[in-house]
């Protein structure tokens, strides 16, 4: 009897410390969906390595779906994580040139983001390890909250510049909302982002009448802007594009 006791008590203690192994394990995978990245540092060997003016590189993870921005172009795929720590993508890109310096780092996240990095992440931030030791840092990015409380002005619409002399026209953005002129009038409306998507609308606005250009010009942006479907922040350039790829691109007022 004594014995059957004492086994009793050894698989008692080996069963909870399984359960206990098992809750510290559960509370190590952070889920990454609906989170969005930014680079913050790249290094090797504990020595920091440059990172171009304008870079800008990101992340966002959605339902089993990966895009960001990589420096020049704009990228999108899908991914998987092995074993909560090895990030597997295939991913494909925009075919924009820029900047020579961009380019090459561009290239650079590209090949440790496609080749099986180690992934180490929590809620604030994610690191991407190649075979060479080399150490991608991003912090967390809620454009929400970044946009909050901001005011832009329209300088791009359509892949056409918008000209000053026409007027201005601006969004601002506020929790879950958005305002600004459109050219001759104020317009209002409801917001939502979540890592680089956009929904907008309804939209309301005064009913002033004004010259047709300016008419058109607001009848063009109001129709753009419900349609956004994508938006990005590079630096101090807002662009929000729609499903058919046309644009609306704001420069921060400062």
């Amino acid at each position: 009897m004594k014995k059957t006791f004492v086994l009793f008590g050894i698989l008692t203690v080996f069963l909870l410390s399984c359960i206990s192994l098992s809750a510290k394990t559960k509370k190590k995978i952070i889920n990454l969906n609906e989170t969005s990245w930014e680079l913050s540092q790249i290094s090797k060997k504990g020595q920091k390595l440059p990172i171009p003016e304008g870079a800008n590189i990101t992340i966002n993870f959605s339902d089993g779906k990966i895009s960001g921005f990589s420096g020049v172009n704009s990228y999108f795929g899908g991914y998987k994580i092995k074993n909560n720590s090895i990030l597997t993508a295939e991913t494909a890109a925009t075919l924009m040139a820029g900047p020579e310096e961009l380019m090459k780092i561009e290239l650079n996240f590209f090949d440790i983001l496609q080749n099986s990095p180690r992934i180490n992440y929590n809620n604030t931030t994610l690191s991407l390890r190649n075979k060479n030791g080399e150490v991608w840092t991003f912090k967390k990015l809620d454009l929400r909250k970044k946009l909050k409380n901001t005011k832009w002005k329209l300088v791009e619409m359509g892949q056409t510049s918008f000209p000053e002399k026409e007027g201005e026209v601006t969004i601002s953005f506020a929790e879950n909302k958005i305002n600004g002129n459109s050219g001759i009038n104020n317009y209002f409306g409801n917001c939502e982002i979540k890592n680089d998507s956009i929904k907008i609308g309804p939209v309301g606005s005064t009913k002033m009448a004004g010259p047709e250009n300016l008419m058109k010009i607001e009848f063009e942006y109001l129709k753009l802007l419900q349609n956004s479907k994508t938006i990005k922040l590079v630096k101090n350039i807002l662009t929000l594009t729609t499903s058919d790829g046309k644009t609306l691109k704001f420069e921060k007022i400062k």
